[in-house]
């Protein structure tokens, strides 16, 4: 046998042999799909248009591009019908949050629609559907409805600054001289339930005792105040876009007359194919922030707040830095004979804003304090309960509000996806509870559907078992003070008289 050290040549050939082999398997293991690796294309970009145009497999996109100035039409699954409908709630939950996103992106001011040349990322504090009407600026005491995007306001202003000119001008007096003195305010708030103004108007007209009994429900569980936990009064506004707007202008719907000469109401439905965007109504929700908020968590506004429409000033500071805490969207989207129904809210109102864990309750309790989802007013001075004192001190228990079990949040996956994307706005704090979409024969999917600052008061059922705490059901007896249709809509019953 020989040895190594007898064959110098051979036992070079040996070691550099070994070395090559140790290299090769060095970089094998550090890069073992080297080969794959080298031929795999580079990721695909998924746009808003791309997620909102899918109807299986669907993804959330991968950035924020000019696609997301884009209001969808209608959820894909919503527009194909040879197959038939089925409780596909991916396609319909994708849609809520494209929805959500393009009605937050900033606005043309020369026009108040989406300016596709901006990003909801370096301007998340000029959303589009702030410049919408409110059902202030078009059911008025008197006149004609204010133009679409404030084209008549003095000054050459335009878009928001527009609107709230003309809103300012029409306010009661006390509060337009508060108004005058801050003319960078551009939000007025004094309804403090989700329906008061409605009912009101229903007591007026001696209808309210006429309605059905769950509407009666509906109506008056909505109309009470809910408390944050800094006592102070959360407050509503509801909108609408230029094609509800200009419809209700064009047929003199907001007069009780007008309403009467047209009869039963079907308003316009999105068109794709003509770019009709369809009736779009918000209904959003507020809180004035204070102690143990934090700013950076919501989408906030300088407003001017009062307690009631004769215009007596709050007691409280003004103006106030508010915070929005739900945003109801509500489509008359293509496909959908009873709308499609988008609810989202902030993720701080069930653990911070209006919970509070160690709240220990009086014994007895009269006011419900610490009961969860109960009014903690009594209901005879649920109207007349001053929120303040004369200087300034909150006077009511604050409203203990929590999820309710069976509205089932829908598709978190997309909330992460989305709240990632807007991270670095405050539009990363809202979440999507869910939403309500009619499946054909398979009816309303979700069944139920509420925002807890919306409709924390709405009991589950009424007495014969039909759902209550349903954004359709509540609405599909909505009528106009004449008893005529209003198709889904509340909003008819403000008319003038």
């Amino acid at each position: 046998m020989q040895s190594l050290t007898a064959s110098p040549l051979r036992l070079a050939a040996f070691v550099a042999c070994a070395s090559t082999l140790a290299l090769l398997l060095v970089a094998c293991k550090s890069s073992p799909n080297a080969s794959t690796e080298a031929s795999a294309p580079p990721p695909t970009t998924i746009t808003c248009a791309a997620a909102g145009a899918a109807t299986k497999n669907v993804t959330a996109p991968t950035a924020i591009d000019s696609t997301c100035a884009q209001i969808p039409y209608a959820p894909a699954l919503f527009k194909t019908v040879e197959g038939g409908y089925s409780a596909n709630q991916t396609t319909a939950d994708m849609y809520s949050w494209l929805s959500f996103v393009a009605l937050n992106w900033p606005v043309n001011p020369a026009t108040c629609a989406p300016d596709p040349t901006q990003s909801i990322l370096t301007n998340p504090s000029s959303p589009t559907w702030m410049t919408y009407l409110t059902t202030d600026d078009v059911f008025k005491t008197s006149g004609a409805p204010d133009p679409w995007c404030g084209a008549s306001a003095p000054n050459g202003a335009k878009g928001l600054a527009a609107v709230a000119s003309l809103q300012a001008a029409r306010l009661p007096t006390s509060v337009r001289a508060l108004a005058a003195a801050h003319p960078e305010i551009h939000l007025f708030l004094s309804h403090d339930s989700k329906s008061g103004e409605l009912v009101s108007s229903l007591h007026a007209l001696h209808a309210l005792a006429a309605a059905p009994t769950r509407m009666q429900a509906i109506l008056q569980s909505t109309d009470l105040p809910i408390v944050d936990q800094n006592g102070r009064y959360a407050r509503f506004t509801v909108s609408m876009n230029s094609d509800e707007a200009s419809f209700i202008t064009k047929n003199t719907l907001y007069t009780k007359a007008g309403q009467t000469k047209y009869g039963n109401v079907t308003f316009p439905v999105s068109d794709s194919s003509k770019g009709v965007m369809g009736v779009i109504e918000l209904k959003a929700a507020w809180k004035i922030l204070g102690p143990g908020d934090n700013p950076a968590n919501f989408f906030t506004q300088q407003a001017i707040v009062y307690n009631d429409s004769t215009g007596k000033p709050s007691p409280g500071p003004n103006p106030v830095t508010v915070g929005l805490i739900g945003l109801h969207i509500l489509h008359k989207s293509q496909g959908q004979s009873m709308w499609a129904w988008s609810t989202f809210e902030q993720t701080d109102n069930d653990t911070t804003s209006f919970f509070n864990p160690n709240c220990k309750a009086p014994i007895p309790n009269p006011n419900n304090h610490c009961v969860v989802n109960a009014t903690t007013i009594p209901s005879k001075l649920a109207k007349t309960a001053p929120e303040l004192s004369p200087t300034g001190k909150p006077l009511q228990f604050p409203t203990q509000i929590q999820p309710k079990s069976y509205i089932v949040p829908s598709n978190p996956q997309y909330d992460a996806a989305f709240q990632s994307l807007l991270a670095s706005t405050p539009w990363a704090h809202y979440k999507l509870v869910s939403t309500q979409w009619f499946a054909g024969a398979v009816g309303l999917v979700p069944q139920y559907l509420g925002a807890t600052v919306q409709e924390t008061f709405v009991p589950q059922n009424d007495s014969t078992g039909h759902p209550l705490d349903s954004c359709a059901n509540c609405h599909q007896g909505a009528q106009d003070p004449g008893g005529h249709s209003a198709e889904f809509s509340f909003i008819l019953y403000d008319a003038q008289q």
